[in-house]
Formats: structure tokens, sequence, C-alpha cells
């Protein structure tokens, strides 16, 4: 009887901290290998346009990555195919070498969440098109085990 209150407790937990989550989903990248023409892309069902939503990067690297940072591009294109493009800069490490995480590691991954754009509304509704590309000098970035996108809505 204890086993089941101990499992129906880490359930709530669970839901209870993605209340306000509308969208999640990781791309896993094929041998940990980047290539810079692997476009990932999420499509987001964006419900209301009264809203304001948190749009986050969801990140897990091996601790072998060698840069401080990560650079993105993001085309975004709306339910009417209104298209917008917009750059990210992701600080890993910092000046130490120490990863700038503030969730949980385990062993040698290390998982990131990076504020893409706070308090935003949507203008129409329906399904927006992410594509996320990364924009490094390498075009083979190694060490990038999987990049999602997280969508929430915005707590005041």
């Amino acid at each position: 009887m204890k086993k089941f209150f101990l499992a129906l407790l880490v359930v709530f937990s669970v839901f209870a901290c993605n209340r306000g989550r509308i969208y999640g989903e990781r791309e896993e990248l094929p041998n940990m290998v980047w290539d810079m023409n692997n476009i990932l892309k999420f499509d987001v069902p964006v419900l209301t346009d009264t809203v304001a939503y948190d749009i986050k990067v969801d990140l897990r690297t091996v601790d072998f990555y060698t840069s401080a940072n990560l650079w993105l591009f993001f085309k975004i294109e709306t339910p009417s195919g209104k298209v917008m493009a917009d750059t990210m800069e992701c600080m890993l490490y910092d000046d130490k070498g120490n990863p700038q995480t503030q969730k949980m590691s385990f062993g040698e991954l290390e998982d990131y969440e990076f504020m893409f754009k706070e308090n935003v509304k949507f203008s129409e509704t329906g399904v927006y098109k992410f594509n996320i590309q990364h924009g490094m000098r390498t075009e083979q970035l190694p060490y990038i085990k999987e990049v999602g996108l997280i969508v929430e809505k915005h707590e005041k």
C-alpha cells in the first residue's frame, strides 16, 4: 500500500511541474552530431491568441561539448504562412568552464533550458512551425544529443 501512495505522489509531482506546458518535444540527433543542414522542425498547436506564452529551447549535451556557447537560427511560420526569422545565443559554460544549467545533470549528460521568448502572445490560433538550425562555424557539431522546444503559459 505504501508503494502505491509513493507511486501516486511521483505521478502528481510530474504533472504539477508541467501544469502550464502546452507543448514539449525533443529531437534526438543521430550519433550525437548536429549537422548544419539538419534543420529541426517542431509543429506547435496554439489554441488561443489571448494567452501569453514562454518559449524555451530544451538542450541535452554530452559534457565533452567544446564551445562555451551555441548559436541558433529560428524560422517561425504562422498558421497563415507569414515567416519570421530570429537568432539566439545559448551560453552553456561560464568563463571557468562550469555548465550554466539549472537542471539536474546525469553523469556526462548536461540538460539545459534557455528562454527564447518570454511573455509573448501569438497573433493567430492554429499550428506554428518552428525550424531550428545551429549557427556555429563548424558544420558538424559534435556532442549535441537532443534539441527540443517547450511552450508554456506565462506565469505572472
